[in-house]
């Protein structure tokens, strides 16, 4: 294994324990010993493919061989025949190596664990990586709990098993550690993997991707979900009904000659928790957060030079989706051949409003010199569809250009079942699906408000249960006034978090809203305003704690402003994916800067008027500011000055509560979104007040407990009190795709109110 599979590996073994811990947050702390009993769980399966390309006699085509195929179950690796370069079209031919990911029993049972390290090696290497079906994740059923070998433990314990086991036994995982040279391609195209009820999966993807002067690995990955059984008889309550489902990706370019440990410059990362869902004949979060008739989600990495020909055809075939809705940016498609432009017309006029998509084009800011020519050859393409044979056809599409490094083989098109026009949706009268709102149910707390409060304490202060700046519960109070007040200058109203974009591509407008009605659906509006606020809420909250910690006690300020350093630069690479998002942080951010020295003016701590000093200085000169407390250490690159990271740092600063911190900011994004509801016109003042008190309320209450559960198991004692905050980074994830699909929808719009 290279250096950077095995740093890889060891980052997830790390994370392993955290991983079972974050998901039995919702019910109990696990023991340690409870931990280590579920990593030597007898159900981990290894898996290793390796290939190496060579070129033929006199150099005309390029074969890449598999050197090494190994599996273990549950994981099982088939090998297939290369594909014949015979067929391609080329002038330099490929003949790739492909082979088919499958398990025995065709999914995962409870307690599946697998591991899977993919390497391509060799300039001109191809490895084509796909699966015989979905896979699926299937529930533990009713008898789960009564076997106590279930879990595979020998310690005698009768059945009567507690609520941690199961929990564990039940969790599968899967990591899947790739590392492609320069001038190799890695095709990761797989099924939708379907999470049925009451089943839960979490899935780490880590790509490392190498460059040299003259060439760069290309990545195109896949990641895809489904919503399980929907239109059984009797299986209403199945749809997204999962308890837990969570992805993380993370891209990482490095020199092929580096030996350090890679950081990536991209990560991904989508969590879904359905256990605070108590409420029978409503949607759960996760139904709520990928659109009310959305039961596909995929996901696209692209990156590297073989990967650009699919990232014009999505950004194509995005802009024609929209089209079909609102008025969209025209673009220069001239070098698509007219040809392949009437085949994305067609399947855009066959999809109609049954898929969203959004292509985001990555920046990379850390690229060194050698770097700067791969600069735009990363694009990040999320779909929502109606069905899975929606985004199947959508896959097909824009993978064509891949038939050239396959043979003339075009990845999905074997799987594509319907005719020219796409069926017509079940009707929800015959599949009995629960229509209701979020609005419709009740939401229970796990803990009480004094067992949150102890828990944002102790993550800030651990045994210190008072802040030391909360001197003056009356100066906290009032600034926790002024952070909410709408009237303060940071440029939130200038962001509508997605609700343009998603009104403009129709996603208010459901098939049963009456012509002579209001041109939106409230109850619609509604699910997006409660998945937004839920989705902030859930990401910021680990972000503000980090920075919130930096000052929590006495502290350096050379020392904390590098660890805002970090804390921004973090939360930059979760950001990338989203570009209006990103955007609308760092606007924020800059305003949060701009306003922090008229808050602090009365502080008269000499090291917290150097740490703002030394930010806003960063802002102004990104390239040349160095202090002399980073002399003899490595310079840190420019900051982007994100909100949340600032945020936590000027409620730290002000003696703002961390819990009512967390609390604060998330209100603001359930606040800007229902206020761009009212000003779009989509609904009016009174009832803008009504949403955001019902609906609103909910949604940061529940983001910001599961985040602080999730951040309470998550906690390992192994970093100091000047570093808790990566701790807490890794905690960090949305649970909105509606929101990650339409908001990036917001570039395409040609005529719009807001920024993003």
């Amino acid at each position: 294994m290279t250096s950077v599979g095995l740093h890889c590996m060891k980052y997830q073994h790390q994370r392993s324990g955290c991983i079972v811990a974050r998901y039995l947050s919702g019910n109990r702390r696990a023991s340690s010993a409870s931990i280590l009993a579920y990593e030597d769980s007898h159900q981990r399966g290894f898996g290793k493919i390796r290939a190496t390309s060579s070129p033929n006699a006199g150099g005309s085509s390029i074969t890449t061989h598999l050197s090494e195929v190994s599996h273990s179950s549950p994981m099982r690796l088939v090998p297939s025949r290369r594909s014949h370069p015979a067929h391609h079209k080329l002038g330099t031919n490929y003949e790739a190596a492909i082979v088919h990911l499958s398990s025995y029993g065709g999914g995962f049972v409870p307690g599946d664990i697998i591991d899977l390290d993919i390497d391509v090696r060799g300039e001109g290497g191809i490895v084509y990586v796909l699966t015989q079906g979905g896979s699926r994740i299937y529930c533990p059923g009713d008898d789960f709990r009564q076997y106590g070998n279930y879990n595979h433990q020998s310690d005698g314990k009768s059945n009567s098993e507690s609520i941690d086991t199961r929990s564990r036994a039940k969790l599968c995982q899967s990591t899947i550690n790739c590392t492609i040279d320069p001038g190799a391609t890695l095709l990761y195209l797989p099924d939708p993997t379907v999470p049925y009820y009451e089943t839960s999966f979490e899935e780490m993807r880590l790509f490392n991707c190498k460059y040299n002067q003259d060439a760069m690995g290309s990545i195109i990955s896949v990641d895809w979900y489904s919503s399980g059984r929907r239109a059984s008889t009797g299986m209403e309550v199945e749809r997204w009904a999962f308890d837990y489902l969570a992805t993380r990706m993370e891209l990482h370019v490095t020199h092929e000659q580096s030996s350090a440990d890679p950081e990536p410059i991209l990560i991904d990362s989508m969590t879904l928790d359905n256990t605070a869902n108590s409420t029978k004949g409503t949607l759960s979060p996760a139904a709520i957060a990928m659109g009310k008739n959305h039961d596909s989600y995929a996901t696209i990495l692209l990156h590297g030079p073989n990967s650009i020909e699919v990232a014009k055809r999505a950004t194509a075939l995005s802009q024609h989706l929209a089209g079909l809705k609102t008025r969209v940016r025209q673009a220069n498609f001239g070098d698509i051949e007219s040809q392949n432009e009437c085949d994305l017309v067609e399947l855009s006029n066959a999809l109609g409003e049954r898929v969203i998509m959004s292509v985001n084009s990555i920046e990379n800011d850390d690229a060194t010199n050698n770097q700067e020519v791969f600069e735009t050859q990363t694009h990040v393409v999320r779909i929502l569809g109606k069905s899975n044979e929606d985004i199947y056809r959508v896959l097909h599409c824009c993978m064509k250009p891949c038939s050239q490094f396959l043979g003339g083989l075009e990845p999905y098109k074997d799987r594509i079942h319907s005719s020219g026009t796409v069926r017509s949706s079940i009707s929800a009268e015959a599949t009995h699906l629960p229509l209701n709102s979020i609005s419709a149910g009740s939401w229970q707390s796990k803990r009480s408000e004094e067992e949150l409060l102890a828990i944002a304490n102790s993550l800030v202060y651990g045994k210190q249960m008072k802040s030391p700046n909360q001197s003056s519960s009356t100066d906290a109070w009032f600034h926790a006034c002024l952070f909410s007040d709408s009237a303060l200058p940071v440029g939130s109203f200038a962001h509508s978090l997605g609700v343009e974009a998603a009104s403009q591509i129709g996603l208010f407008n459901h098939e049963g809203l009456s012509t002579d009605g209001p041109s939106c659906s409230e109850e619609d509006l509604a699910d997006y305003v409660y998945a937004v606020s839920r989705s902030t809420a859930r990401f910021s909250t680990p972000i503000i704690l980090g920075a919130y910690s930096l000052v929590s006690t006495d502290f350096d300020a050379g020392q904390s402003y590098c660890s805002w350093l970090e804390i921004d630069r973090y939360t930059d690479k979760l950001l990338k994916s989203n570009g209006p998002g990103r955007r609308a942080s760092m606007d924020q951010g800059l305003g949060f800067l701009r306003i922090a020295p008229a808050l602090l003016k009365r502080n008269d701590k000499l090291e917290i008027t150097k740490l703002w000093k030394y930010m806003k200085a960063t802002i102004n000169d990104k390239s040349n500011y160095q202090e002399p407390f980073l002399i003899g250490s490595q310079s840190p690159r420019h900051s982007r000055v994100h909100a949340a990271p600032l945020y936590g740092l000027l409620a730290g600063n002000l003696g703002i509560s961390p819990l009512d911190a967390c609390r604060l900011f998330a209100f603001g994004a359930a606040r800007d979104s229902v206020s761009a509801a009212v000003r779009l016109n989509l609904l009016g003042p009174v009832a803008g007040l009504s949403l955001l008190s019902k609906i609103g309320h909910r949604a940061v209450e529940e983001g910001t407990e599961e985040a602080l559960l999730s951040l309470s198991a998550c906690r390992t004692m192994d970093n100091s009190v000047n570093e808790l905050y990566k701790d807490f980074l890794s905690c960090a994830t949305t649970c909105a795709p509606v929101m990650d699909v339409a908001q990036p929808c917001h570039d395409l719009l040609s005529v719009r109110l807001f920024r993003t």
